[in-house]
């Protein structure tokens, strides 16, 4: 007997088997076959704690207000829905696109919103405490008044963003772009920005005990009256590449450059 013969013999011995098996035996199987089946989103089911939408498009919603703590978004097409004052609270938004949505004073904690991506999206107010932004990609969003208390926000893209009065007390920068963004009044302490690009952005009146400075890039970053003494990793190169003035204070052992490179035009 050939191996082929030998295989499909057994084979046919296998399929005898499960058939001579009690109905009950089968319908055991069927129902844990059932059970292990992930389950599929539903775009019909209406806004609810727990909701899944995902791949949805969910675009133009009127949502504020709404209940929708730990739902599933992920790859969901959001676009300019408005969430404001939405529970949102350990939802999964992973891969959403969330371009013009607004999330003003929504409860984001603890959500996850890895590689979600959008334009001029709005978090104006929102909580996003705990939140992981890992990898997050947004243009020109408005996180002022926000709280990202221990959010993640490493390898995060988000040039020309808004921080203004937010609280990032803890959060994790690390490898982030924030080009041209503001941080103006912003709580920073203990933020780890380690290899973050901070080029061209602002810090004034921001609070920054125990941030991570090491690597940083501060080409034209606006450092004037900044208070930069309880910093780490702070170095004069690093300085030397931005804007500062007399009211600038720097950590112990930072050199202050003969001249700050910047001129009214730079800004």
């Amino acid at each position: 007997m050939t191996r082929k013969h030998a295989f499909m013999r057994v084979h046919r011995i296998q399929e005898l088997a499960y058939m001579r098996l009690p109905k009950t035996a089968a319908l055991t199987s069927a129902l844990m076959f059932a059970l292990a089946a992930p389950s599929l989103a539903d775009c019909k089911n209406p806004p609810a704690a727990g909701v899944d939408w995902s791949n949805c498009s969910k675009k133009l919603l009127m949502l504020g207000g709404a209940d929708l703590s730990k739902a599933t978004l992920v790859d969901a097409n959001l676009t300019s829905t408005d969430f404001s004052n939405a529970r949102l609270a350990g939802s999964n938004l992973d891969r959403a696109d969330i371009t013009y949505a607004s999330f003003k004073q929504a409860d984001l904690t603890g959500a996850s919103m890895l590689k979600t991506s959008g334009n001029r999206t709005v978090f104006a107010g929102a909580t996003l405490d705990k939140a992981n932004m890992d990898a997050i990609e947004l243009f020109r969003a408005d996180f002022s008044g926000a709280s990202l208390a221990g959010a993640n926000l490493s390898r995060a893209s988000m040039p020309r963003t808004m921080f203004d009065n937010a609280n990032l007390a803890g959060a994790d920068l690390q490898k982030s772009d924030m080009i041209r963004s503001s941080f103006n009044g912003a709580d920073l302490r203990g933020v780890d920005m380690t290899f973050a690009i901070l080029a061209r952005s602002s810090f004034d009146g921001a609070q920054l005990e125990g941030s991570d400075w090491t690597s940083t890039y501060l080409y034209r970053t606006r450092l004037q009256g900044v208070d930069l003494s309880g910093v780490k990793g702070l170095t004069t190169g690093q300085v030397a590449l931005a804007c500062g003035d007399d009211d600038t204070r720097l950590p112990e052992g930072v050199s202050r450059p003969e001249r700050w490179p910047c001129v009214p035009q730079d800004d």
